[in-house]
């Protein structure tokens, strides 16, 4: 790209993007969701109740899964920063392209079981079939949000692709909904739905990495530096380590959300597929409004203002509707309480831009691109927070006396799962608040840093077209 077309496309806030641009990225969710969400519904009674794989290789299978899952983020995160864009012709989205038709690839074969009855070939392809398929999720994801900040630097652009985000959100979820209903219907059935599935998302990874452009000019003549160094200067940034507690705590209550929809049930007064079909349309089309508000909010209140706010009002909200649902008869005020937290995490439209000014910042500071780096350490501690979620909401549920696999639960164990459901969500999330109140990427720091990248990335832009027309 010439200096004169960085000049047309470059706006008083960084690099605009033309709308398709824009679309074309946000399109990634839409595979992402699709493949993740079908198999993380899916996979457990495919592997653990179709086949019988016995419960002690079912165990040793998730430690396994657990170790991969926690390191590959970090491996790819460092191996994606390091790709030589000009022998492979790209840094991020060559790992798109492939690294998402063989994840689509991954996630059909699946569901083709290697043998119905010997145990030993059932648990190989159990721990074959879920750590490939995590590693490939972790890199297409991870790249796919390294190359947000890449592709912009203007906060305002990067709301709209996370606002874009979450439309193409509400559409891959469809699939994910019907995903179960679907797989009661049989196996064949449901192999025949996985190949649609994943053609679908094999052409959406193929599309968008052959439609978007990378900027290689941010990041080719940057120097290799040693991994301990690149560690200990991501892990001393005030910026990081703000960012990563709050999204450790967001996932928290992610996982007790989604991971205890099974007790929810019981005071919500539905069935499992109502109740799935509830929080669909609360995690998706009614947190649409919310991130609509918010998006309304930032062209004049500052993201991490508006974060620190809504988590606020949220706290209270989730407060008060535990004291109105203790008491009897009001179960049915629940709804509004969840409608209402649902618009008011809205704020939740800022969570990738907010990461992505830490790689902003890390770059002014250490003159290096290396969001993969960042995004892989990052990811590496939510990873824990997904094991710790389900052994918080367990226990909660263990102390007030419920009782697992049963049909209906006393006054006792209700009154701990509206304390989970409120309280303990609450408690988690003034964590969060606390450690987004330190972040430190706001008012004239935020000027500073935004008025920084842009003429960091125009001096590499020049530099990178001299070199390209050099004679």
């Amino acid at each position: 790209m010439s200096d004169q077309d960085v000049q047309l496309k470059r706006g008083k806030e960084g690099y605009n993007l033309a709308r398709k641009e824009r679309v074309v990225y946000s399109l990634t969710n839409l595979p992402n969701i699709i493949l993740a969400g079908i198999f993380s519904l899916t996979y457990v009674n495919y592997f653990w109740d179709d086949l019988g794989l016995q419960q002690s290789l079912f165990v040793i299978g998730q430690v396994i899964y657990a170790v991969v899952n926690s390191l590959n983020d970090f491996y790819f995160g460092r191996v994606t920063d390091k790709t030589n864009v000009q022998r492979w012709g790209s840094r991020r989205l060559i790992y798109i392209k492939w690294g998402g038709i063989l994840w689509a690839i991954i996630f059909f074969i699946t569901w083709f079981p290697w043998s119905y009855t010997n145990q030993i070939i059932i648990f190989i392809q159990f721990i074959v079939c879920i750590c490939a398929f995590d590693m490939m999720l972790s890199l297409v994801w991870l790249v796919w949000l390294a190359l947000m900040p890449e592709l912009t630097e203007s906060n305002d652009e990067r709301n709209k692709m996370a606002l874009n985000n979450q439309y193409f959100m509400i559409i891959g979820a469809l699939p994910v909904l019907l995903a179960f209903l679907i797989y009661s219907f049989g196996l064949i059935t449901f192999q025949i739905f996985a190949g649609i599935c994943a053609l679908i998302c094999g052409i959406c990874y193929y599309y968008i990495s052959s439609t978007l452009k990378e900027r290689p000019a941010l990041y080719v003549n940057q120097d290799a530096v040693p991994l301990i160094k690149a560690l200990k200067e991501v892990l001393k940034s005030r910026s990081y380590i703000s960012m990563t507690l709050f999204r450790v705590f967001n996932q928290l209550n992610l996982a007790l959300g989604l991971s205890f929809m099974f007790a929810y049930i019981y005071i919500l007064g539905v069935d499992f597929v109502t109740a799935s079909l509830i929080y669909y349309i609360l995690t998706t089309v009614v947190a649409l409004i919310g991130y609509l508000i918010y998006k309304r909010l930032s062209m004049k209140i500052e993201m991490v203002s508006l974060i620190i706010w809504g988590r606020i009002i949220q706290i209270f909200v989730s407060i008060m509707g535990f004291f109105i649902v203790f008491i009897p008869g009001l179960d049915v005020v629940i709804w509004i309480f969840l409608t209402a937290n649902s618009i008011i995490t809205g704020f939740m439209l800022f969570d990738y831009p907010i990461m992505m000014l830490v790689t902003d910042e890390d770059e002014i500071k250490n003159g290096e691109r290396r969001e993969g780096l960042i995004l892989g350490t990052n990811a590496f501690f939510n990873k824990i927070a997904e094991s710790i979620g389900p052994i918080i909401g367990t226990s909660v549920l263990l102390f007030f006396g419920f009782v697992r696999d049963a049909p209906t639960q006393t006054p006792q164990a209700l009154l701990g799962i509206k304390f989970l459901l409120l309280v303990v969500t609450s408690i988690i999330n003034i964590a969060g608040l606390i450690s987004i109140y330190y972040f430190p990427l706001h008012g004239k720091r935020l000027e500073d840093l935004n008025r920084a990248t842009m003429i960091l990335h125009k001096e590499k832009s020049e530099r990178f077209d001299s070199e390209v027309h050099k004679p």
